[in-house]
């Protein structure tokens, strides 16, 4: 099981949803403020986020019987909102941030 939530204080992203993509595969859609559970066999994968053609960066971990990896994500917020331009063309693979914290 893989656990990802979005957090709520960003202004840019607050009424779109980001599409979250499990090893390649769209395994469903995150809204702010709403955690997402989804089932995965132990071993190796990657876990990242998009949003029309801007995304995240890419996350690989592994996962064991029994345990559930937490992740958190997000996107543009504090000053990053005023370069917001740069993000959507030239920074695109990294208008959204995820990064595990079970850790």
């Amino acid at each position: 099981m893989v656990r990802i939530s979005r957090i709520s204080r960003q202004y840019p992203d607050r009424l779109r949803t980001y599409q979250v993509i499990l090893d390649g595969s769209d395994v469903g859609s995150l809204s702010r403020g709403e955690t997402l559970e989804f089932k995965t066999q132990p071993g190796s994968h990657t876990l990242s986020l998009k949003i029309d053609w801007c995304r995240s960066n890419e996350v690989s971990f592994e996962t064991f019987e029994g345990e559930a990896p937490e992740f958190r994500c997000g996107g543009l917020t504090g000053l990053k909102v005023f370069v917001g331009l740069w993000y959507i063309t030239f920074g695109r693979n990294r208008y959204l941030w995820l990064k595990r914290v079970d850790f």
